[in-house]
C-alpha cells in the first residue's frame, strides 16, 4: 500500500509539472534547437546529446547535438548566431569572451550567455 502511495505521489507531482509547460504560450518558440558539441564519442558529444534530449522531452521541442571542433569554436558559433547554444568549459569561454581564441584573434567574442557551468578548468 506503501508503495502505490509513493507512485501516485510522483505521478500526481509530474503532472503538476508538467501541465503548466503545456498550457503555456509558445508564440514564438523555435520548432527546434541544436546544441555545438565536440566530435562524436567523446565527453562533449555525450554531454551535450544527453542534454538536449533532456530539453526536448521536457519541452516537447525537437533538439540536436551537432559535432564540432570543441568549446572555442562553440563560443565562435555561438558569437556569429550559427548556433544558439554550444558547450565549453570555463577557461575556453574566458579566453574566448577576451579575444585571445586561436581561431579568431583579437576578436572579443561576447555576445553569448552562459546558461550553466558544465565543469571548471584548472588551466585557462
Amino acid at each position: 500500500m506503501k508503495t502505490q502511495a509513493v507512485m501516485a505521489v510522483a505521478f500526481a507531482s509530474t503532472l503538476a509539472v508538467a501541465n503548466p509547460v503545456a498550457a503555456q504560450d509558445r508564440a514564438g518558440w523555435p520548432d527546434n534547437f541544436t546544441v555545438g558539441t565536440a566530435s562524436q564519442g567523446g565527453t562533449y558529444f555525450a554531454y551535450g546529446a544527453g542534454w538536449v534530449n533532456f530539453v526536448a522531452e521536457s519541452l516537447g521541442v525537437s533538439g540536436g547535438a551537432e559535432i564540432t571542433g570543441g568549446p572555442m569554436q562553440n563560443m565562435a558559433l555561438v558569437h556569429t548566431g550559427d548556433l544558439k547554444f554550444g558547450l565549453t568549459t570555463m577557461g575556453p569561454a574566458r579566453e574566448s569572451m577576451d579575444g585571445n581564441s586561436p581561431l579568431a584573434p583579437g576578436m572579443k567574442m561576447d555576445n553569448v550567455c552562459a546558461m550553466f557551468p558544465m565543469y571548471e578548468t584548472p588551466f585557462p
